[in-house]
């Protein structure tokens, strides 16, 4: 019988120390709440972000945009990487510039924001930009 209860004993002290091993070692969920704002936002951005890229890829903007010898890729990028305000911003000049149907003055104003970001030093596209705050 003492054996019996030696090796109870063991087996009981055993499961233990693995139940507190593994309590120590497994990662806890972290739960929150999402304000509705921010997932209306999120929402917002993702949808306004398609909306732009959508008319970067008609061709007539790709071939405006390579005329003046910029790459797709590279305005896509930055379109990717722009904020929420920013977004807001070029997407509303976008929806205004649509109405008249002018896609060459949507390529025009990729192009003027695409050289403002060069001399703010954000984006290198056009070598012969120089940085304002490098020279």
């Amino acid at each position: 019988m003492s054996q019996a209860n030696a090796l109870q004993q063991w087996v009981a002290r055993l499961l233990a120390a693995t139940m507190v091993v593994v309590s120590i070692l497994s990662a806890s969920a972290q739960a929150a709440m999402i304000p509705t704002q921010k997932m209306l936002s999120d929402a917002d951005r993702e949808s306004t972000r398609a909306q732009v890229l959508a008319v970067l890829d008609q061709q007539q903007a790709r071939d405006t945009l390579l005329s003046l010898g910029v790459d797709p890729a590279d305005v896509e990028q930055r379109v990717a990487e722009m904020t929420a305000d920013e977004l807001q911003a070029f997407s509303t000049q976008v929806e205004e510039m649509q109405a008249g149907g002018s896609v060459v003055g949507f390529v025009v104003l990729v192009f003027v924001i695409l050289i403002v970001l060069d001399l703010l030093g954000t984006t290198n596209i056009f070598p012969a930009i120089k940085p304002v705050n490098n020279q």
